[in-house]
């Protein structure tokens, strides 16, 4: 008795060796014949990706795919006469295609088939100073990104996001499609540091604070894109790390009160800033070597400690809960690693110090 052929089984059997082959073999298999590509995008079998992480270029488009912690990337490389396609050490010159217009189509199939989770979703773009050109250039792209995320029947499940933009409209391309039950954190980053030195370029976030994916997200990162909005409303994370222009003393005391709140979640809170006003409201605290000063404060839970530390070099603020065990740790490490009696009472006295200041911000 002869074998069946593969379309001549069962169809949940044919889905199962079709998701078993995996991702990219999946593509190659639906070219073979007519039926057994209708049967695949009929059936839309899952390619169990982990990873997908996706940088922009105005010459090419780097892809790179992650599945169970292996990784492959895809180039679509620009080439005066079409469009040049790398993959797995193999060149495959396109004539008369368009790079971009090749990956949007690779870009939507693949977003159709994949249905479990991915780890982390990253939409990179760059090497344009000019943020208007980088506009002309980048929209078009986004705006079919959008369509195909639209266009799939549940929201895409991502549990890390990641985009360098920076207009809020970029971010509104892609977060709202993300399942909000999923997203963990979310992260945005301009798309180059240089522009953003020169512009000093401001994110707006009222959209993007209507979201759900902004509500239910645990932890937030905005690099090198100042925000306006008061700190009060990054209170919902519990990791955060934002720029601003310019903070204030009151901005300070306000993290402060929110760590030391009874029904505190917040882990870490870090602000980078151009300009810091009113630094004389916030009370006495350790000064280092490097001028850069310390603030610890007993929270509710007898366990931890809260540490605020200026670093006047990088102009950065930085609030964290640390264990009082921890805190023992790192005050016998330092310890160890003085060389001379003189150091030992210096930082033994240090020490005092610190126990002296946490227990007047108690009082």
């Amino acid at each position: 008795m002869s074998q069946p052929s593969l379309l001549e089984m069962p169809e949940n059997v044919m889905l199962k060796i079709t998701e078993a082959v995996g991702f990219p073999s999946i593509f190659t298999l639906r070219k073979t014949c007519h039926d057994y590509r209708n049967f695949i995008d009929d059936k839309t079998p899952n390619i169990n990706l982990t990873g997908i992480i996706i940088y922009v270029h105005p010459q090419r488009i780097y892809w790179c795919y992650e599945i169970s912690g292996d990784k492959e990337f895809i180039l679509y490389n620009n080439h005066p006469d079409g469009c040049v396609f790398e993959h797995k050490s193999h060149e495959i010159f396109l004539r008369n295609e368009d790079f971009i217009l090749l990956f949007l189509r690779d870009f939507e199939l693949i977003i159709k088939h994949q249905k479990s989770t991915l780890e982390q979703f990253h939409f990179n773009s760059g090497c344009l100073t000019n943020e208007e050109e980088f506009h002309h250039f980048i929209s078009p792209i986004l705006d079919k990104t959008m369509k195909i995320l639209k266009s799939r029947s549940c929201p895409l499940k991502v549990k890390g996001f990641t985009m360098s933009a920076f207009r809020q409209e970029h971010v509104m391309s892609i977060l709202p499609f993300l399942d909000a039950n999923l997203l963990k954190s979310i992260s945005m980053e301009h798309t180059d540091y240089e522009a953003f030195e020169n512009n000093e370029t401001v994110m707006k976030l009222n959209e993007i604070m209507e979201l759900p994916q902004w509500r239910n997200a645990t932890n937030l990162e905005i690099m090198h894109l100042y925000v306006t909005e008061p700190v009060e409303n990054f209170f919902g994370f519990a990791k955060v790390a934002i720029w601003k222009k310019s903070v204030t003393g009151n901005d300070f005391l306000s993290v402060k009160e929110k760590f030391l709140s009874p029904n505190n979640q917040t882990e870490e809170f870090i602000i980078f800033y151009e300009v810091f006003f009113d630094c004389q409201i916030l009370g006495d605290c350790i000064t280092d070597d490097c001028g850069d000063q310390h603030w610890y404060y007993r929270t509710e839970n007898k366990e931890k400690l809260l540490t605020s530390f200026k670093n006047n070099l990088q102009k950065s603020l930085l609030y964290h809960l640390l264990g009082d065990r921890m805190f023992r740790r790192m005050q016998l490490c330092w310890l160890s690693r003085v060389s001379s009696y003189r150091n030992i009472f210096m930082l033994l006295f240090l020490f005092i110090t610190c126990e002296i200041l946490i227990i007047t911000h108690e009082a």
